[in-house]
């Protein structure tokens, strides 16, 4: 699968913040919004797409309708068929257009992208025909250096629902070696709160049918997974992770591939704690344990 596929899904609503061709922001507010698709990066989904309308509101906001995004020629494997992308709708607020046409990360950002269709066996194959829906809300404080991901949300009526949204502290935009490279992040920032939510409404069914196709054998695999989780199991609670989240997990792991609902993981520190010191920690260490249990994990199933 080219990179093209794999991470358009990300590109829809994370556009803005992918380095872009530095150019001057038009006065006239649509052709502010329609600028957008010029100034992005030629190998990004969003260069040039087509689009149905283009409508601006605000001085940080703008509409795109019936968006097709066709893979670039060059970037398709010999003898396949370029992908297709298209979105119903997606709609862009809160952003910094200043940033956004110098080439840099706007630090705020909402954006929803509904009804999106991706023309691709292999993506089919797993998340069906059905379109589905992709947000985000984010804001990065430059003063104190404070992250928040309000919302990064994939959801479908035939898929279900997989959440997170969370904070860091010590997140610098400013550091060029951070953008670069991500992993940086682990010598410098530190967890505030993060929370994982799923729900299952045919995702599971799709990607085990979709596994048995290309023939591997996902049943075999779930079940040698149940065993394994007993193990797993007992490493959290040797670490110090609460009895009724560790219950709530192994039960989740049980019913798997049948979920009975909703499964919601939650971490809440007292304090933000160094993403660093969570790497350090150590079964049966009396310090890893009070670093753990001050993390307030708490799970729901």
């Amino acid at each position: 699968m080219s990179v093209f596929r794999a991470s358009t899904a990300v590109a829809l609503v994370a556009l803005i913040t992918a380095p872009a061709l530095a150019a001057e922001v038009p006065s006239d507010p649509v052709e502010r919004c329609k600028g957008l698709l010029t100034i992005a990066p030629a190998d990004s989904p969003m260069h040039n797409a087509q689009v149905g309308s283009v409508e601006s509101y605000g001085d940080s906001g703008c509409k795109f309708t019936d968006l097709k995004m066709t893979e670039p020629a060059d970037k398709v494997a010999q003898g396949e068929t370029p992908t297709t992308v298209s979105i119903a709708e997606l709609t862009i607020d809160k952003l910094d257009f200043a940033k956004a046409y110098d080439g840099k990360p706007s630090d705020t950002m909402t954006a929803q992208a509904k009804g999106i269709a991706i023309d691709n066996p292999q993506v089919k194959a797993v998340l069906g025909e059905d379109p589905f829906n992709v947000a985000i809300d984010y804001r990065l404080d430059e003063g104190s250096k404070q992250f928040s991901l309000n919302q990064f949300e994939l959801s479908g009526d035939t898929l279900g629902q997989l959440s997170l949204d969370g904070a860091l502290d010590g997140v610098n935009s400013a550091d060029p070696s951070a953008a670069a490279d991500p992993s940086q992040l682990l010598g410098t920032a530190s967890l505030r709160k993060i929370k994982l939510h799923f729900e299952n409404k045919g995702i599971i069914d799709k990607v085990i049918a979709f596994a048995t196709a290309q023939g591997e054998d996902p049943k075999t695999a779930i079940e040698q997974g149940k065993s394994q989780a007993v193990l797993g199991m007992a490493a959290l609670s040797a670490i110090g992770v609460p009895e009724a989240a560790v219950k709530s997990l192994m039960a989740f792991a049980q019913d798997f591939p049948a979920p009975k609902g909703p499964l919601t993981i939650s971490v809440d520190p007292v304090t933000p704690v160094p993403l660093a010191q969570l790497a350090t920690i150590k079964p049966g260490e009396a310090a890893s344990m009070d670093l753990v249990k001050s993390l307030n994990v708490a799970v729901s199933y």
